[in-house]
C-alpha cells in the first residue's frame, strides 16, 4: 500500500504551528526577504510550482533544508516528527545556555604547565594560544562558548587550543588571519606587548577597552 504524500502546504503549516509556536507568516519571515502572503499562499496549496529560491529561504526560516521538507512530506506521522524535532531543538538550546554559564579553567595557567605546546622559536614572546586568549579576553570580552562558535569548534577543543594543549588547525589559523586582516600571524609572536599590537592591528584604542585581567577565563 502506497502512503499518500503530505502536501507542501500541510507541511509548512504544521512547521509554523509546531516549530515556531504558532507564529504568523509575517513573524516567521521577519528576517527573510519573502513576503508573508507568499507563505500563506503556499500553506493553502494555491501555488503549484513554488519558486525554488523563495522556498529555500522559507525553509531556512524554519532551520530546515528543502530535503528535510521533502522527507516530511513522506512522513506518516508528520505532527509527531515535527514535535520531536522541536523537542531536540529545545534540548540543544538548553545545553548551549548551560555551556555559556560554565566557568572554564584558566587557560593562561594551563598553557604554562608541563606538556603544553610551546613556541618552538626561543626568540618568540608569544604563540597562537596567546593570540586566541588575548583576543577573547582582553579585546572581545567573550566567553569560551562564543569564541568556539566563531572558530567552528566545540567549546572543549577551543579551550584546549587557547590553553596550548592542542595545536590550532589550519581553519582556525585562517579565521584568525581573516579577523586580523593579515596573511601571516608570525609578526605577533615577537612583539613585547601583544595586547597593544592586536589593538593597533584592529585600529582599536586600547584605552577604550575596559581592563580585564588575563587569568579571568569565563
Amino acid at each position: 500500500m502506497t502512503m499518500r504524500q503530505q502536501s507542501l502546504g500541510t507541511v509548512l503549516t504544521s512547521a509554523r504551528e509546531i516549530l515556531m509556536n504558532g507564529a504568523t507568516p509575517a513573524e516567521v519571515l521577519r528576517d527573510v526577504d519573502v513576503p508573508a502572503w507568499y507563505l500563506a499562499e503556499l500553506e493553502h496549496d494555491h501555488i503549484t510550482r513554488p519558486n525554488e529560491d523563495l522556498l529555500t529561504l522559507i525553509c531556512q526560516a524554519y532551520e530546515l533544508a528543502p530535503a528535510d521538507v521533502a522527507d516530511l512530506r513522506q512522513s506518516p506521522q508528520l505532527t509527531t516528527d515535527l514535535t520531536e524535532l522541536a523537542r531536540q531543538r529545545d534540548q540543544a538550546t538548553a545545553t548551549f545556555l548551560r555551556q555559556q554559564r560554565l566557568d572554564w579553567p584558566d587557560s593562561a595557567w594551563a598553557a604554562n604547565q608541563p606538556g603544553s605546546l610551546n613556541q618552538t622559536d626561543p626568540a618568540a614572546n608569544h604563540n597562537y594560544a596567546d593570540i586566541l586568549r588575548c583576543l577573547r579576553i582582553q579585546i572581545d570580552h567573550d566567553p569560551v562558548m562564543a569564541a568556539s562558535v566563531y572558530y567552528r569548534l566545540s567549546p572543549m577543543a577551543y579551550w584546549q587550543m587557547e590553553a596550548a594543549q592542542l595545536a590550532i588547525t589550519d581553519e582556525v589559523e585562517r579565521l584568525l588571519c581573516y579577523r586580523l586582516e593579515v596573511e601571516d600571524l608570525s609578526r605577533f609572536f615577537y612583539v613585547d606587548d601583544l595586547f597593544s599590537a592586536l589593538c593597533g592591528q584592529l585600529d582599536i584604542c586600547k584605552y577604550s577597552l575596559e581592563p580585564v585581567k588575563m587569568p579571568g577565563n569565563y
